[in-house]
Parts: structure tokens; sequence; C-alpha cells
């Protein structure tokens, strides 16, 4: 069940964050049902903050209780009653907290509980109330970006997981130019041993290309500093833009183990970027029909807001590109089933359309698959693919 807009006015970015969290721990739940007889959902900055729905709908950790619900619900209708979700909530302030309390009674087919504290304090109580088989998701999306990360690593390491880190990009940004001692220790514990101070330092000051540059430093840095505290293969970022600017507001990092992960990340990064370009589309129509003291008959136009369109075909040249470098010549080769993963790992492409774009490679003499079937339009796992 995809989130209300209606209830994000003044929070946009908060919608497109949590279409993709509805879209993701609904399909993620319902899978690892089928392997786990436990699922775990761990939210570290519980809240709430700023909702508006009537029963937290517009919160993670609402949004995460109806995926384990209709998951549950769905795996009962299959004769699977012995599945069990079990929700671990975090929440430091204490008027927050006491309105937490109020969802118990809503879940009552869900184990929910709560801790009234500091998230990285409370990581050995998390730690020890998820059962070891069960399998856990482990959000953190703290309001600040003041965060000891080799400190949750106990956390991170734990198998049978996956993570969604909130990096709040602009705030870390622009804290990552100031000298305070205090600020720049803080950024040392969020992104231990990357030099993310030296590698900043070496970027033009000024222009879009700078900007762009620091991102893909800084977002380097927590990917690394993410996938290898936990032992991730891997760690992919989806972008969430200001409402009203063409610029990167904070990162969603996902972390995973599975190439199944991987697959299922980059389908619901596609359809959360598209809901943003809608989004943000018919927000910018809204304020300037209010500016003009007009209204567009015809209602909002994507027009030179398609970030998604831009971003996809930037990320699919990459993915063309990724593909020749790994491919190796012949007589060497790699089957598809190792090859995907590493693509959809560092380029933002779909399976399916990866597939298609290798079938083109393909017809251009580009690359060769050893065992394509005839009529077949997409590669196997199995297939050999040279150069």
């Amino acid at each position: 069940m995809r989130p209300d807009l209606a209830n994000y006015a003044g929070r946009e970015q908060a919608y497109v964050k949590h279409h993709f969290l509805a879209d993701y721990v609904e399909r993620l739940v319902f899978k690892v049902a089928s392997a786990y007889q436990e699922v775990v959902y761990v939210d570290g900055y519980s809240g709430p903050w700023k909702d508006q729905g009537e029963n937290f709908e517009d919160t993670s950790f609402g949004i995460a209780l109806e995926a384990l619900r209709r998951a549950k619900e769905a795996w009962a209708k299959l004769g699977r009653t012995d599945v069990r979700m079990t929700a671990l909530l975090v929440e430091r302030n204490a008027a927050a907290y006491a309105r937490l309390q109020e969802i118990i009674p809503l879940y009552p087919d869900i184990a929910i509980k709560t801790f009234n504290g500091d998230f990285v304090q409370a990581i050995p109580d998390l730690l020890r109330a998820i059962p070891q088989r069960a399998f856990s998701f482990v959000l953190m999306d703290p309001k600040g970006w003041k965060i000891d990360l080799k400190a949750v690593g106990p956390l991170l390491r734990r198998p049978n997981s996956e993570v969604v880190f909130n990096f709040m990009f602009t705030m870390i940004n622009w804290s990552a130019s100031m000298s305070s001692p205090a600020i720049q220790a803080s950024l040392d514990a969020l992104m231990p041993g990357t030099d993310w101070k030296g590698r900043l330092g070496a970027v033009a000051v000024d222009g879009e290309d700078a900007a762009e540059a620091r991102k893909e430093i800084l977002v380097s840095c927590i990917n690394d500093v993410i996938g290898g505290l936990g032992n991730f293969p891997y760690v992919m970022e989806t972008p969430v833009l200001f409402p009203l600017k063409d610029r990167t507001y904070y990162s969603l990092i996902y972390a995973t183990r599975s190439t199944k992960g991987v697959e299922v990340f980059r389908d619901c990064q596609h359809d959360a970027l598209k809901a943003q370009d809608v989004v943000r589309a018919a927000l910018q129509t809204s304020r300037r029909d209010e500016a003009f003291g007009t209204t567009d008959m015809f209602g909002p136009t994507l027009g030179s807001n398609e970030f998604a369109a831009r971003w996809m075909a930037k990320q699919e040249a990459g993915a063309v590109s990724a593909v020749l470098d790994i491919v190796p010549a012949d007589p060497a080769v790699i089957t598809y089933g190792k090859l995907w993963p590493q693509i959809l790992a560092k380029h933002g492409v779909r399976k399916v359309k990866l597939g298609r774009m290798a079938a083109e490679l393909k017809a251009a003499g580009r690359i060769r698959f050893l065992d394509w079937a005839p009529r077949k339009q997409v590669p196997d796992e199995s297939y050999r693919v040279t150069r």
C-alpha cells in the first residue's frame, strides 16, 4: 500500500522516501517469510515527527508495520500460520516516545517492543531482542547525521539482515566545509577511515560538476563504511531531491548480501523516482499558479522536471560501459548470473532492462553468448558471455 500524498504537505521529500520504503518492505517481508519463521523490523529513530495521518500511516514505522501485517496475512492464507512479525522501535525524545505507544494497540497481531533512549546505546538490547534465526531489516533515519557508525557495527554485521540508512547529504555536505573540531570529529565518526576530508579537498569549490563530485565522494564514503562494517557486498544509493530544486536533499543508502535484494531495490528505486517526478511537477505547478493567480487547466506536466528519465539514461550508459569492461575477452567467459549483480550494484538499471540491453549488445556483435537458445529474448543466468 503506497502512502497518501495528502498527508505530506510541506514534506514532499518524505513522501518519496516512504513510497520507496512501503514498496520495498512489503516485497522484502513477503519474500523472506518463505525462508524465515520470524521477521524483525528495527527502526532506530522512530519518532513520530510531523505526522499528519490518523493512525501513523505517514511514518516509517507505520508503513513498515502495515507491510508486516499484510505479509503475515498473506502467508496465513497459504497455510503458514507460524510466521511471526516483530517490530523494535527506538526513540530518544520523551514526547515522541510517549506518542509511539499509541501504535501498539493498533497492531495486536505484531509483537512491538519500544525503547526509550539513544539508538547506538540501545544496540546491545536490540541484538538480544532479535532471535538468532530471524531475518532483520534495519532502518536508520536520524533527524540529523551525528552517529558513530563503528558503534553500530555489531548490528550491521548481524547475519540475515538488510539495512537502509538515510544519509542527510545536504546537511553533511554543508557541515564538511566547516572547520569546527566538534563537527569534524562527528564526520570522522560517521565516515571512519575514508579520508573524506582529503578527497573533498581535491574537488574544485564551485560549479555544478563540483557539486556532483562532492556528492559522489560522500556517498562513496558512506557506502564503503556500511559495506565494510556489515560485510555487505552490495551497497547502493537512491537520491531524493528538494521538492523545488534539482539538487539532492538526502540519499537513501541500501545494503544487502542478496542478489535478489539488489534486483528488488532497483525496481523499487525506479518506481520511487518516477513518483518523485510527479510530486515535484505537481508542487511546482501549484506554486506557479499561486504566484500568477492562474490555474493550469491541463494539470501538472513533467517537462524539464523529468529527473528520473535523465538519471536512468545516465545509468544505462554507465551500465553498457560496465558490461564491456567486465565481460572478458575470448576465450575467457563469465556467466550472466555473475555479471548482472555487478552491474546493478553500481548502476541504476532494472534487471529486466539490463537483459534487453545485453541482447542488443549481442545483436550488435559487441559481446557473444555461447549458450543463447533460439527465439530467446533475454539471457538466462547460466549463459556464458565473452567478447
